[in-house]
């Protein structure tokens, strides 16, 4: 499975880009995904995360990632102390900056300046979609430019499929830099910062020589979850693999969502919400709708309705379901 946490802040379009990754590889034959945000109570410019997972099997663990193979910053003041930890080995930082890091995992690449010269406006998130085409082969160029044009609005296509070729070829430029023993930055040209002996970068220090902030507190924010627990443990966390501890956890349901499969365009958008994961595209869609949807988990909120542009799903009354089953 490939994980990817993104950070940001409140109308950055965090989340925006993890959809469109997952929709992405979504479009791929035989894979899937799913895209899901992390709010508080947050307003615009407060830092939030999105998470994205991609896997060649239906994805059942909906949990927050805690340790991914890509981490994204679209803001580098939200990268601070301990940014490591959330990195599996072998896995990259990408973060929106015009500073040099003296890290292989951290890859600086100017995404505000490169939509600015697009967009007229710092957006960095399609940018970041182009550099995870380059970096990631379980992701092709085709996938992301389909998927901007199916779930972003049409005055946005053009300038937003231009963003992901010039970071796409920004990204393999420094990686190549990166392979003769240069720099390796993805960036217009910057300013060098420090770096500390582990690589992390060196915080502002005041007249008394303390750091002067910048810390991340959101991006490390505490998990319940950082690796596999023993059951021992399970009544000290609250973070478990969906199925584990029930067979069935849908018993409270009311209503029910229910997919019409003559008008149903395979559009995954109901999949890619689901905020359970109970929703899994279909190995024959020729016989049913592409997608179904598991009862045994359902919770019946109705977020794949207000989702589906088609009208295709539709809630009914569970003893309505019941009533139909008994005749």
């Amino acid at each position: 499975m490939i994980e990817v946490v993104w950070h940001g802040r409140g109308g950055q379009g965090a989340f925006t880009a993890a959809r469109l990754l997952g929709a992405a590889a979504s479009l791929a034959e035989g894979k899937h995904a799913l895209a899901f945000p992390s709010f508080g109570p947050e307003r615009r410019g407060a830092p939030m995360r999105a998470f994205t997972k991609i896997s060649d099997a239906p994805i059942g663990d909906r949990s927050a990632v805690s340790c991914a193979d890509y981490v994204v910053y679209l803001d580098d003041t939200l990268l601070g102390d301990g940014w490591d930890s959330q990195v599996k080995p072998g896995g990259m930082v990408l973060v929106n900056s015009t500073r040099v890091f003296d890290d292989e995992r951290i890859l600086a690449l100017d995404a505000d300046g490169i939509s600015s010269a697009i967009l007229g406006r710092p957006i960095p998130n399609t940018v970041f979609l182009g550099a995870l085409v380059a970096l990631c082969d379980r992701i092709e160029t085709e996938d992301v430019q389909e998927a901007i044009r199916q779930y972003m609005p049409e005055k946005l296509h053009a300038k937003n499929l231009t963003i992901v070729e010039a970071a796409v070829e920004a990204v393999r430029g420094a990686m190549g830099e990166r392979a003769t023993g240069g720099a390796g930055a993805a960036s217009l040209p910057c300013a060098a910062s420090e770096a500390s002996d582990t690589g992390n970068p060196v915080l502002p220090r005041n007249e008394e020589g303390r750091e002067t902030a910048r810390r991340n507190q959101a991006a490390c924010i505490p998990t319940l979850r950082t690796s596999s627990l023993d059951p021992a443990d399970f009544a000290h966390s609250t973070c478990f693999e969906a199925g584990y501890l029930t067979v069935k956890n849908a018993g409270w349901r009311n209503m029910r969502p229910v997919i019409d499969a003559a008008a149903c365009t395979g559009c995954l958008q109901c999949y890619l919400h689901c905020p359970d994961g109970t929703i899994f595209k279909v190995a024959e869609p020729a016989a049913y709708a592409p997608v179904a949807v598991d009862y045994d988990f359902c919770k019946g909120c109705g977020i794949c309705v207000k989702v589906c542009a088609f009208g295709a799903v539709a809630m009914i009354p569970e003893r309505d379901e019941s009533e139909a089953d008994a005749r």
